[in-house]
């Protein structure tokens, strides 16, 4: 997984804003016997909601008539409640264009932003309903298409996907293409694979981020869980990685840690489960 291209999107956020936070990642699989599915990704920023609609304010009564308008204001400027998605399909003629190698695809994926200071809950679900495990891998490698498209949407976005896309969506400083498969499904074999994409990824972002980077996201994802969730059409018979949980109905797979031993490769997500 190009986990770089999600991390850098969010230190930008965070170096901007001048606070510190916590954002949870969650990756969950829902997968059928014929190798169809639905795939979730969810940046869970619950713990910043209260930082966030302060600094929002603060930086809306500060801005100057005429001045580029300040990521923090913008989501200020969403109110306490949201709950919006957006649909790539509904993307520019010219957003398009960026998927011509794969055009059904803006059809597969929403993405869902709920904001609710009343219930203290702020995440962003990347939604991909996918025909078989190819289109999660060009998820991945497209990932930075993804947030372009769903910035340029920004009134359907309800701000928010304005505000990344201005970000990094689509900047090849930022963001960039991958080549990785994280995933392969057999279907005679009933055994669904987690590659080891670890190594890439920490090579990746070792020569792409500078100190400042470094400890940013440090700062930032200390304390985060990244959490793994899968969800298989039959009973579990065996898995290797011994980390990993299995359900009372032997039926769901998880595996969670924390994210920056992730990063350090002290959590594996590899894994290699054999259903019923």
């Amino acid at each position: 997984m190009r986990l770089k291209n999600i991390l850098l999107v969010f230190l930008a956020f965070i170096s901007l804003t001048m606070f510190t936070g916590c954002i949870d990642i969650v990756e969950e699989i829902f997968l059928k016997k014929d190798g169809s599915g639905k795939y979730t990704m969810r940046m869970d920023m619950s713990g910043m909601l209260d930082m966030i609609a302060m600094m929002g304010a603060m930086e809306q009564g500060e801005g100057e008539e005429g001045e580029e308008e300040n990521p923090m204001a913008a989501m200020g400027a969403m109110g306490e409640e949201m709950d919006t998605t957006v649909y790539l399909r509904d993307a520019a003629p010219e957003m398009k264009k960026q998927f011509a190698d794969n055009p059904g695809f803006l059809d597969k994926v929403n993405i869902r932003t709920l904001m609710s200071k009343e219930d203290g809950k702020f995440y962003m679900d990347f939604n991909l309903g996918f025909k078989n495990m190819d289109d999660i891998e060009y998820f991945y490698n497209n990932f930075d298409k993804v947030m372009a498209s769903m910035g340029d949407d920004e009134e359907g976005a309800g701000g928010m996907g304005g505000m990344l896309g201005g970000m990094g969506g689509g900047s090849s400083d930022l963001l960039g293409s991958g080549t990785q498969r994280p995933y392969d499904y057999n279907r005679k074999k009933c055994t669904l694979v987690r590659h080891n994409t670890q190594e890439e990824d920490a090579a990746s972002m070792e020569e792409d981020m500078n100190e400042e980077d470094k400890q940013m996201m440090e700062m930032m994802f200390g304390n985060a869980t990244y959490r793994t969730i899968y969800h298989l059409p039959g009973k579990v018979k065996n898995m290797s990685n011994s980390e990993a949980t299995l359900s009372s109905d032997r039926k769901t797979v998880t595996i969670e840690g924390n994210f920056m031993d992730y990063i350090d490769g002290k959590l594996r997500l590899d894994n290699t489960i054999k259903f019923k």
